[in-house]
Protein backbone atom coordinates (compact mmCIF):
# COMPACT_ATOMS: atom_id res chain seq x y z
CA UNK A 1 0.00 0.00 0.00
CA UNK A 2 1.01 3.68 -0.07
CA UNK A 3 0.91 6.43 2.05
CA UNK A 4 -1.98 8.64 1.27
CA UNK A 5 -5.39 10.12 2.12
CA UNK A 6 -7.58 7.79 2.18
CA UNK A 7 -20.60 -0.76 3.22
CA UNK A 8 -19.17 -0.08 0.87
CA UNK A 9 -19.88 -1.45 -2.29
CA UNK A 10 -18.38 -3.76 -4.18
CA UNK A 11 -19.11 -3.98 -8.16
CA UNK A 12 -18.14 -1.39 -10.27
CA UNK A 13 -20.26 0.32 -12.22
CA UNK A 14 -19.48 1.64 -15.97
CA UNK A 15 -19.56 5.33 -16.09
CA UNK A 16 -16.83 7.71 -16.00
CA UNK A 17 -14.19 7.92 -18.94
CA UNK A 18 -14.69 5.59 -22.05
CA UNK A 19 -14.71 1.58 -21.17
CA UNK A 20 -14.18 -0.76 -23.37
CA UNK A 21 -13.93 -4.90 -23.00
CA UNK A 22 -10.86 -7.10 -22.11
CA UNK A 23 -8.64 -7.37 -24.89
CA UNK A 24 -6.54 -10.77 -25.33
CA UNK A 25 -3.19 -9.19 -25.83
CA UNK A 26 -1.85 -6.12 -26.62
CA UNK A 27 -3.99 -4.04 -29.52
CA UNK A 28 -7.00 -2.25 -29.58
CA UNK A 29 -9.83 -3.85 -27.49
CA UNK A 30 -12.35 -6.19 -28.28
CA UNK A 31 -15.81 -7.30 -26.77
CA UNK A 32 -15.46 -9.76 -23.73
CA UNK A 33 -15.82 -13.86 -24.96
CA UNK A 34 -19.45 -14.80 -23.26
CA UNK A 35 -19.25 -17.31 -20.16
CA UNK A 36 -21.59 -19.85 -22.11
CA UNK A 37 -19.99 -22.62 -21.78
CA UNK A 38 -18.76 -24.87 -18.86
CA UNK A 39 -15.33 -25.47 -20.19
CA UNK A 40 -15.00 -21.06 -19.42
CA UNK A 41 -13.02 -20.11 -16.17
CA UNK A 42 -15.18 -17.40 -14.30
CA UNK A 43 -12.62 -17.84 -10.90
CA UNK A 44 -9.87 -19.54 -9.19
CA UNK A 45 -10.10 -21.31 -6.27
CA UNK A 46 -7.60 -18.95 -4.41
CA UNK A 47 -10.15 -15.81 -5.42
CA UNK A 48 -13.32 -17.76 -4.05
CA UNK A 49 -11.44 -17.87 -1.06
CA UNK A 50 -10.13 -14.57 -0.60
CA UNK A 51 -13.95 -13.41 -1.35
CA UNK A 52 -15.18 -15.41 1.12
CA UNK A 53 -13.11 -13.81 4.02
CA UNK A 54 -14.08 -10.27 2.05
CA UNK A 55 -17.66 -11.21 2.19
CA UNK A 56 -17.55 -12.21 5.86
CA UNK A 57 -16.07 -9.08 6.69
CA UNK A 58 -18.35 -6.88 4.91
CA UNK A 59 -20.99 -8.62 7.16
CA UNK A 60 -19.56 -7.59 9.99
CA UNK A 61 -18.98 -4.30 8.89
CA UNK A 62 -22.68 -4.12 7.93
CA UNK A 63 -23.26 -5.28 11.04
CA UNK A 64 -25.54 -7.94 10.53
CA UNK A 65 -27.63 -9.33 13.53
CA UNK A 66 -31.19 -10.42 12.26
CA UNK A 67 -32.23 -11.68 15.97
CA UNK A 68 -35.45 -10.16 17.23
CA UNK A 69 -35.21 -7.39 14.30
CA UNK A 70 -38.26 -5.75 14.36
CA UNK A 71 -37.23 -2.26 12.21
CA UNK A 72 -34.32 -1.86 9.84
CA UNK A 73 -34.38 2.08 7.31
CA UNK A 74 -31.00 1.51 5.81
CA UNK A 75 -31.91 4.87 4.39
CA UNK A 76 -30.27 4.22 1.02
CA UNK A 77 -32.39 6.41 -1.03
CA UNK A 78 -35.76 4.74 0.41
CA UNK A 79 -37.39 4.64 3.82
CA UNK A 80 -38.05 0.76 3.19
CA UNK A 81 -38.26 -0.90 6.12
CA UNK A 82 -35.83 -3.61 5.66
CA UNK A 83 -36.32 -6.31 8.25
CA UNK A 84 -39.26 -7.98 6.53
CA UNK A 85 -41.86 -6.14 8.60
CA UNK A 86 -43.06 -4.11 5.93
CA UNK A 87 -43.43 -0.71 7.95
CA UNK A 88 -41.66 1.64 5.97
CA UNK A 89 -41.22 5.55 7.24
CA UNK A 90 -42.92 8.47 5.27
CA UNK A 91 -40.48 11.43 5.38
CA UNK A 92 -41.86 14.96 6.22
CA UNK A 93 -40.99 18.10 3.77
CA UNK A 94 -37.74 18.97 5.88
CA UNK A 95 -36.46 15.05 5.23
CA UNK A 96 -34.15 14.69 2.13
CA UNK A 97 -31.89 11.48 0.33
CA UNK A 98 -28.46 12.33 0.66
CA UNK A 99 -25.09 11.15 -0.16
CA UNK A 100 -22.36 11.92 2.49
CA UNK A 101 -21.52 8.13 3.14
CA UNK A 102 -21.28 5.07 1.26
CA UNK A 103 -25.04 4.06 0.30
CA UNK A 104 -26.60 7.60 1.31
CA UNK A 105 -28.32 8.82 4.57
CA UNK A 106 -31.36 11.22 5.46
CA UNK A 107 -30.95 14.33 5.81
CA UNK A 108 -33.42 16.86 8.13
CA UNK A 109 -33.50 20.62 7.84
CA UNK A 110 -34.19 21.09 11.70
CA UNK A 111 -37.40 22.39 10.16
CA UNK A 112 -41.18 21.32 11.24
CA UNK A 113 -41.11 18.78 8.34
CA UNK A 114 -37.29 16.83 9.26
CA UNK A 115 -39.01 13.81 10.22
CA UNK A 116 -39.53 10.48 8.94
CA UNK A 117 -42.47 8.00 10.66
CA UNK A 118 -44.30 5.26 10.87
CA UNK A 119 -46.53 3.18 13.08
CA UNK A 120 -45.32 2.26 16.38
CA UNK A 121 -42.32 -0.66 16.14
CA UNK A 122 -41.72 -1.37 19.25
CA UNK A 123 -43.54 -3.20 22.62
CA UNK A 124 -41.78 -0.66 25.05
CA UNK A 125 -43.25 -2.57 28.02
CA UNK A 126 -40.51 -5.19 27.36
CA UNK A 127 -36.97 -5.40 26.91
CA UNK A 128 -35.74 -3.65 23.54
CA UNK A 129 -32.88 -1.77 21.82
CA UNK A 130 -32.73 1.06 19.47
CA UNK A 131 -29.78 1.93 17.10
CA UNK A 132 -29.02 4.73 14.14
CA UNK A 133 -25.85 6.53 13.13
CA UNK A 134 -26.23 10.37 13.99
CA UNK A 135 -24.79 12.99 12.45
CA UNK A 136 -25.19 17.13 13.51
CA UNK A 137 -25.21 19.28 10.66
CA UNK A 138 -21.88 21.48 9.97
CA UNK A 139 -23.36 23.34 7.20
CA UNK A 140 -21.40 26.37 6.72
CA UNK A 141 -24.50 28.61 6.13
CA UNK A 142 -26.90 26.96 8.73
CA UNK A 143 -25.19 24.08 11.57
CA UNK A 144 -26.86 22.49 14.08
CA UNK A 145 -26.75 24.81 17.50
CA UNK A 146 -24.99 22.84 20.32
CA UNK A 147 -27.11 24.44 22.30
CA UNK A 148 -30.37 23.15 21.00
CA UNK A 149 -31.94 19.88 21.65
CA UNK A 150 -32.08 17.07 18.88
CA UNK A 151 -33.75 13.75 19.03
CA UNK A 152 -32.74 11.37 16.45
CA UNK A 153 -35.13 8.72 17.62
CA UNK A 154 -38.29 7.83 19.62
CA UNK A 155 -41.17 6.04 19.61
CA UNK A 156 -44.32 8.50 21.29
CA UNK A 157 -47.25 8.24 23.27
CA UNK A 158 -50.41 10.08 23.67
CA UNK A 159 -48.07 13.04 25.01
CA UNK A 160 -45.22 12.15 25.37
CA UNK A 161 -42.11 10.09 24.12
CA UNK A 162 -41.21 7.18 25.68
CA UNK A 163 -38.03 6.48 24.90
CA UNK A 164 -35.29 9.37 23.08
CA UNK A 165 -31.99 8.69 21.16
CA UNK A 166 -30.83 12.43 21.35
CA UNK A 167 -28.35 14.90 21.69
CA UNK A 168 -28.54 17.03 24.79
CA UNK A 169 -27.11 20.13 25.31
CA UNK A 170 -27.31 20.64 29.18
CA UNK A 171 -24.74 17.55 28.53
CA UNK A 172 -23.21 18.42 25.60
CA UNK A 173 -23.43 15.02 24.09
CA UNK A 174 -25.60 11.46 23.47
CA UNK A 175 -27.79 10.86 25.80
CA UNK A 176 -30.54 7.98 25.94
CA UNK A 177 -33.48 8.79 27.92
CA UNK A 178 -36.75 7.00 28.81
CA UNK A 179 -40.08 8.83 30.41
CA UNK A 180 -43.45 8.01 32.61
CA UNK A 181 -46.07 8.38 30.51
CA UNK A 182 -47.64 11.00 32.63
CA UNK A 183 -44.10 12.89 32.11
CA UNK A 184 -43.12 13.36 35.55
CA UNK A 185 -40.33 11.34 35.29
CA UNK A 186 -37.31 10.87 33.02
CA UNK A 187 -34.04 8.79 33.20
CA UNK A 188 -30.90 9.25 31.32
CA UNK A 189 -28.25 7.22 30.36
CA UNK A 190 -25.30 9.94 29.02
CA UNK A 191 -22.14 9.69 26.69
CA UNK A 192 -19.08 10.54 28.49
CA UNK A 193 -17.31 11.87 25.26
CA UNK A 194 -18.74 15.41 23.65
CA UNK A 195 -20.49 15.13 20.34
CA UNK A 196 -19.50 17.34 18.12
CA UNK A 197 -20.88 18.92 14.68
CA UNK A 198 -20.31 16.73 11.18
CA UNK A 199 -18.62 13.69 13.10
CA UNK A 200 -21.07 10.72 12.06
CA UNK A 201 -21.64 8.12 15.73
CA UNK A 202 -23.11 5.08 16.13
CA UNK A 203 -25.74 5.14 19.23
CA UNK A 204 -27.17 2.09 20.61
CA UNK A 205 -29.93 2.12 23.18
CA UNK A 206 -30.75 -0.99 25.87
CA UNK A 207 -33.45 -1.24 27.82
CA UNK A 208 -32.88 -4.52 29.58
CA UNK A 209 -36.39 -4.32 31.91
CA UNK A 210 -34.41 -2.81 34.99
CA UNK A 211 -31.90 -0.45 32.93
CA UNK A 212 -30.67 1.98 30.23
CA UNK A 213 -27.75 1.61 28.51
CA UNK A 214 -25.99 3.91 25.89
CA UNK A 215 -23.29 2.44 23.61
CA UNK A 216 -21.49 5.28 21.81
CA UNK A 217 -19.63 3.56 18.72
CA UNK A 218 -19.84 0.35 19.98
CA UNK A 219 -18.99 1.00 23.91
CA UNK A 220 -20.68 0.96 26.35
CA UNK A 221 -20.96 4.76 27.87
CA UNK A 222 -23.69 5.46 30.32
CA UNK A 223 -25.77 3.15 32.39
CA UNK A 224 -28.72 4.22 34.87
CA UNK A 225 -31.41 2.17 36.54
CA UNK A 226 -35.16 2.91 35.79
CA UNK A 227 -38.70 0.26 35.58
CA UNK A 228 -40.24 2.73 33.93
CA UNK A 229 -42.55 0.76 31.53
CA UNK A 230 -46.02 1.79 29.48
CA UNK A 231 -46.80 1.32 25.98
CA UNK A 232 -45.93 3.92 23.41
CA UNK A 233 -48.75 3.15 20.74
CA UNK A 234 -48.45 6.76 18.49
CA UNK A 235 -45.92 6.20 16.43
CA UNK A 236 -42.12 5.62 15.42
CA UNK A 237 -40.51 8.48 14.77
CA UNK A 238 -36.98 9.58 13.05
CA UNK A 239 -35.93 13.24 13.60
CA UNK A 240 -37.95 14.61 16.19
CA UNK A 241 -40.15 13.56 20.11
CA UNK A 242 -42.96 14.37 21.23
CA UNK A 243 -43.76 16.56 24.88
CA UNK A 244 -46.97 17.85 25.83
CA UNK A 245 -48.63 16.03 22.58
CA UNK A 246 -47.06 18.26 20.27
CA UNK A 247 -43.35 17.54 18.18
CA UNK A 248 -40.36 19.12 19.56
CA UNK A 249 -36.71 18.37 19.01
CA UNK A 250 -36.48 18.63 15.50
CA UNK A 251 -33.17 16.94 14.23
CA UNK A 252 -30.77 19.13 12.39
CA UNK A 253 -28.13 16.81 10.34
CA UNK A 254 -28.19 13.36 9.27
CA UNK A 255 -29.34 9.91 10.29
CA UNK A 256 -28.83 6.31 8.67
CA UNK A 257 -29.21 2.69 9.33
CA UNK A 258 -31.66 3.18 12.17
CA UNK A 259 -32.77 -0.42 13.93
CA UNK A 260 -35.19 -1.46 16.44
CA UNK A 261 -34.71 -4.80 18.20
CA UNK A 262 -37.49 -6.45 20.51
CA UNK A 263 -34.89 -7.47 22.72
CA UNK A 264 -32.25 -6.12 25.01
CA UNK A 265 -28.74 -6.22 22.53
CA UNK A 266 -25.73 -7.37 24.32
CA UNK A 267 -22.73 -5.56 24.73
CA UNK A 268 -20.82 -7.59 22.34
CA UNK A 269 -23.89 -7.13 19.94
CA UNK A 270 -23.83 -3.61 20.68
CA UNK A 271 -20.49 -3.87 19.13
CA UNK A 272 -21.74 -6.16 16.23
CA UNK A 273 -24.22 -3.38 14.63
CA UNK A 274 -22.38 -0.45 15.05
CA UNK A 275 -19.25 -1.87 13.08
CA UNK A 276 -16.69 -2.19 16.09
CA UNK A 277 -16.30 -5.62 15.49
CA UNK A 278 -15.69 -5.04 12.04
CA UNK A 279 -13.13 -2.99 12.79
CA UNK A 280 -11.24 -5.39 15.15
CA UNK A 281 -11.33 -8.33 12.99
CA UNK A 282 -10.24 -7.01 9.82
CA UNK A 283 -7.14 -5.07 10.41
CA UNK A 284 -4.17 -3.87 8.29
CA UNK A 285 -1.63 -4.89 11.03
CA UNK A 286 2.46 -3.92 10.35
CA UNK A 287 5.06 -5.38 13.10
CA UNK A 288 2.98 -8.29 14.42
CA UNK A 289 2.37 -11.70 13.78
CA UNK A 290 -0.08 -11.73 10.72
CA UNK A 291 -3.25 -14.05 11.49
CA UNK A 292 -6.14 -14.98 8.65
CA UNK A 293 -8.96 -17.14 9.92
CA UNK A 294 -11.60 -18.61 7.81
CA UNK A 295 -14.34 -18.96 10.80
CA UNK A 296 -17.57 -20.53 10.62
CA UNK A 297 -20.89 -18.94 9.19
CA UNK A 298 -23.16 -18.84 12.27
CA UNK A 299 -20.58 -16.65 14.03
CA UNK A 300 -19.34 -14.02 11.98
CA UNK A 301 -16.85 -12.95 14.67
CA UNK A 302 -15.23 -15.72 14.33
CA UNK A 303 -14.00 -14.59 10.58
CA UNK A 304 -10.47 -12.67 11.34
CA UNK A 305 -8.30 -11.11 9.02
CA UNK A 306 -5.21 -9.65 10.78
CA UNK A 307 -2.51 -8.95 7.97
CA UNK A 308 -1.08 -6.83 5.58
CA UNK A 309 -1.05 -6.87 1.82
CA UNK A 310 1.41 -9.59 1.53
CA UNK A 311 0.77 -11.80 4.53
CA UNK A 312 -2.94 -11.65 3.64
CA UNK A 313 -2.31 -13.60 -0.08
CA UNK A 314 -0.13 -16.13 1.62
CA UNK A 315 -2.47 -16.97 4.23
CA UNK A 316 -5.00 -16.96 1.15
CA UNK A 317 -2.82 -19.25 -1.24
CA UNK A 318 -2.50 -21.15 2.34
CA UNK A 319 -5.62 -21.98 3.32
CA UNK A 320 -6.92 -23.02 -0.58
CA UNK A 321 -3.87 -25.23 -1.66
CA UNK A 322 -1.88 -28.52 -0.04
CA UNK A 323 1.51 -27.07 -1.88
CA UNK A 324 1.36 -23.77 0.12
CA UNK A 325 3.25 -24.80 2.77
CA UNK A 326 5.80 -22.84 4.19
CA UNK A 327 8.67 -24.89 3.08
CA UNK A 328 7.51 -24.06 -0.18
CA UNK A 329 7.69 -20.28 0.22
CA UNK A 330 10.61 -20.69 2.57
CA UNK A 331 12.10 -22.68 -0.67
CA UNK A 332 11.43 -20.12 -3.30
CA UNK A 333 11.18 -16.57 -1.52
CA UNK A 334 13.27 -17.33 1.26
CA UNK A 335 10.77 -16.33 3.59
CA UNK A 336 7.47 -18.33 4.81
CA UNK A 337 5.83 -14.66 4.66
CA UNK A 338 7.09 -13.17 1.70
CA UNK A 339 7.09 -9.44 1.40
CA UNK A 340 5.47 -7.73 -1.59
CA UNK A 341 9.02 -7.01 -2.82
CA UNK A 342 10.06 -10.39 -2.57
CA UNK A 343 7.22 -12.01 -4.73
CA UNK A 344 8.00 -8.92 -7.42
CA UNK A 345 11.35 -10.21 -7.71
CA UNK A 346 10.42 -14.17 -7.81
CA UNK A 347 7.71 -13.88 -10.20
CA UNK A 348 10.19 -10.81 -12.45
CA UNK A 349 13.36 -13.39 -11.88
CA UNK A 350 11.53 -16.97 -12.42
CA UNK A 351 12.30 -17.75 -8.97
CA UNK A 352 8.49 -18.85 -7.64
CA UNK A 353 8.85 -21.94 -8.06
CA UNK A 354 6.41 -24.77 -10.33
CA UNK A 355 3.20 -23.40 -8.85
CA UNK A 356 3.57 -19.59 -10.43
CA UNK A 357 3.29 -18.79 -14.00
CA UNK A 358 4.41 -15.17 -15.05
CA UNK A 359 2.42 -12.92 -17.23
CA UNK A 360 3.48 -10.28 -18.74
CA UNK A 361 0.94 -8.52 -20.68
CA UNK A 362 -2.26 -6.14 -18.58
CA UNK A 363 -4.40 -7.81 -21.06
CA UNK A 364 -4.00 -11.64 -20.40
CA UNK A 365 -4.47 -10.92 -16.61
CA UNK A 366 -7.42 -13.03 -15.30
CA UNK A 367 -8.98 -13.42 -12.20
CA UNK A 368 -7.31 -14.78 -9.46
CA UNK A 369 -3.60 -13.89 -10.88
CA UNK A 370 -1.33 -11.75 -8.47
CA UNK A 371 0.01 -8.11 -9.21
CA UNK A 372 3.19 -7.48 -7.43
CA UNK A 373 4.61 -3.84 -7.56
CA UNK A 374 8.15 -3.22 -5.30
CA UNK A 375 8.43 0.13 -3.86
CA UNK A 376 12.30 0.10 -4.98
CA UNK A 377 13.47 1.44 -1.40
CA UNK A 378 11.03 4.25 -1.50
CA UNK A 379 8.78 3.35 1.46
CA UNK A 380 10.17 3.00 4.90
CA UNK A 381 6.93 1.09 6.38
CA UNK A 382 6.37 -0.66 2.96
CA UNK A 383 8.51 -2.78 0.96
CA UNK A 384 5.50 -2.56 -2.54
CA UNK A 385 2.11 -3.86 -3.03
CA UNK A 386 0.45 -7.25 -4.11
CA UNK A 387 -3.12 -7.73 -4.97
CA UNK A 388 -5.38 -10.36 -6.63
CA UNK A 389 -6.78 -9.92 -9.55
CA UNK A 390 -11.05 -10.21 -9.09
CA UNK A 391 -11.81 -8.52 -12.54
CA UNK A 392 -10.23 -6.55 -15.69
CA UNK A 393 -12.67 -4.13 -16.10
CA UNK A 394 -11.61 -2.50 -19.36
CA UNK A 395 -9.51 0.60 -20.34
CA UNK A 396 -9.96 3.69 -18.95
CA UNK A 397 -9.82 7.27 -20.74
CA UNK A 398 -11.10 9.71 -18.47
CA UNK A 399 -8.04 11.22 -16.82
CA UNK A 400 -4.70 10.44 -16.16
CA UNK A 401 -3.80 8.79 -19.78
CA UNK A 402 0.18 9.13 -21.22
CA UNK A 403 1.29 8.65 -24.63
CA UNK A 404 2.04 5.07 -25.91
CA UNK A 405 0.72 3.58 -23.20
CA UNK A 406 -3.05 2.30 -22.40
CA UNK A 407 -4.41 2.11 -19.03
CA UNK A 408 -6.84 -0.31 -17.56
CA UNK A 409 -9.01 -0.30 -14.72
CA UNK A 410 -8.96 -3.21 -12.28
CA UNK A 411 -11.04 -4.85 -9.99
CA UNK A 412 -8.54 -6.18 -6.90
CA UNK A 413 -9.08 -8.13 -3.67
CA UNK A 414 -6.54 -6.99 -1.38
CA UNK A 415 -5.28 -5.98 2.57
CA UNK A 416 -4.31 -1.98 2.84
CA UNK A 417 -4.66 0.50 5.17
CA UNK A 418 -5.57 3.32 2.38
CA UNK A 419 -8.79 2.28 0.62
CA UNK A 420 -8.57 2.70 -3.17
CA UNK A 421 -10.36 6.06 -3.96
CA UNK A 422 -11.99 8.76 -2.47
CA UNK A 423 -15.23 8.71 -1.95
CA UNK A 424 -17.46 11.63 -3.10
CA UNK A 425 -15.98 12.58 -6.01
CA UNK A 426 -17.64 12.12 -9.22
CA UNK A 427 -14.80 9.55 -10.67
CA UNK A 428 -14.93 7.17 -7.72
CA UNK A 429 -18.53 6.07 -7.99
CA UNK A 430 -17.62 3.84 -11.09
CA UNK A 431 -14.54 2.33 -9.39
CA UNK A 432 -15.73 1.75 -5.49
CA UNK A 433 -13.91 0.42 -2.55
CA UNK A 434 -15.49 -1.17 -0.32
CA UNK A 435 -13.83 -0.20 2.97
CA UNK A 436 -15.20 3.39 1.32
CA UNK A 437 -17.81 4.73 4.34
CA UNK A 438 -17.12 8.24 3.37
CA UNK A 439 -14.69 10.72 2.98
CA UNK A 440 -13.23 11.40 6.11
CA UNK A 441 -9.96 8.80 6.65
CA UNK A 442 -10.90 7.83 10.22
CA UNK A 443 -14.18 6.44 9.25
CA UNK A 444 -13.33 4.49 6.25
CA UNK A 445 -12.33 0.62 7.43
CA UNK A 446 -9.02 -0.93 6.79
CA UNK A 447 -7.69 -4.74 6.25
CA UNK A 448 -9.13 -7.27 3.64
CA UNK A 449 -11.69 -5.11 0.77
CA UNK A 450 -12.28 -4.93 -2.76
CA UNK A 451 -11.40 -1.92 -4.63
CA UNK A 452 -9.78 -0.63 -7.78
CA UNK A 453 -6.11 0.02 -9.14
CA UNK A 454 -5.55 1.70 -12.66
CA UNK A 455 -2.97 -0.61 -14.31
CA UNK A 456 -0.83 0.70 -17.85
CA UNK A 457 0.69 -1.36 -20.66
CA UNK A 458 2.84 -0.04 -23.42
CA UNK A 459 1.08 -0.20 -26.63
CA UNK A 460 4.30 -1.29 -27.95
CA UNK A 461 4.77 -4.64 -26.03
CA UNK A 462 1.53 -5.11 -23.89
CA UNK A 463 3.74 -5.25 -20.91
CA UNK A 464 3.22 -3.19 -17.25
CA UNK A 465 4.98 -0.11 -17.49
CA UNK A 466 2.97 1.95 -14.80
CA UNK A 467 0.29 1.65 -12.34
CA UNK A 468 -1.91 4.37 -10.05
CA UNK A 469 -3.32 3.63 -6.51
CA UNK A 470 -7.24 4.77 -7.88
CA UNK A 471 -9.15 6.51 -10.20
CA UNK A 472 -8.49 9.41 -8.28
CA UNK A 473 -4.90 9.85 -7.80
CA UNK A 474 -2.95 12.17 -9.65
CA UNK A 475 0.94 12.09 -11.40
CA UNK A 476 2.12 12.62 -7.94
CA UNK A 477 1.05 9.53 -6.77
CA UNK A 478 1.20 7.60 -10.23
CA UNK A 479 4.36 5.78 -10.69
CA UNK A 480 6.24 3.94 -13.80
CA UNK A 481 7.92 1.05 -13.77
CA UNK A 482 11.34 2.23 -13.86
CA UNK A 483 10.35 3.72 -10.48
CA UNK A 484 8.41 0.97 -9.18
CA UNK A 485 8.98 -2.53 -11.33
CA UNK A 486 5.39 -4.27 -11.48
CA UNK A 487 5.07 -7.78 -12.37
CA UNK A 488 2.45 -10.45 -11.98
CA UNK A 489 1.87 -14.09 -11.77
CA UNK A 490 -0.71 -17.01 -12.35
CA UNK A 491 -1.30 -19.79 -9.97
CA UNK A 492 -1.16 -22.86 -12.05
Amino acid sequence: MVSRRGLLSGAALVGVGAMTGVVGGAGAAVADAPLNTPFTPVATPHLAEAERMVQYQRLLAAGYLPDSLVGHWTMDGSGADRSGRERPVTLGSGATWTTLRAGGELSLDGTSGAYAATGSVLDTTAPFTVAAWVRLSNDATSPADLATMYTAVSQDGTSASRFLLQYDPAFKTWTFKVRSEDQSTKVSAVATTPAALGVWTHLTGVWDGTRIHLYVNGRLQGSADTAVSWAATQGFNIGRAKWDGAAVNRFKGAVDDVRAYARALSAAEAALISGLTARENNKYLVGSASSVVWGTPDDLTSWISHARCSSFLTWVLKHTYGWATDAYFTQYFQDRIPEAADYRKAFTDGTAGPRFQRIRKVTDLRPGDLIAVDYNGTDDNNTGHIVMVREVKGVHTGSMTFSGETQYAIEVVDCTSDPHGVYGLSSYAPYPDTRMVDNVDEDNFKGAGIGHMMFYAADATGEFSRYRWSVNTGAAKTYTVAQRPISAARVV
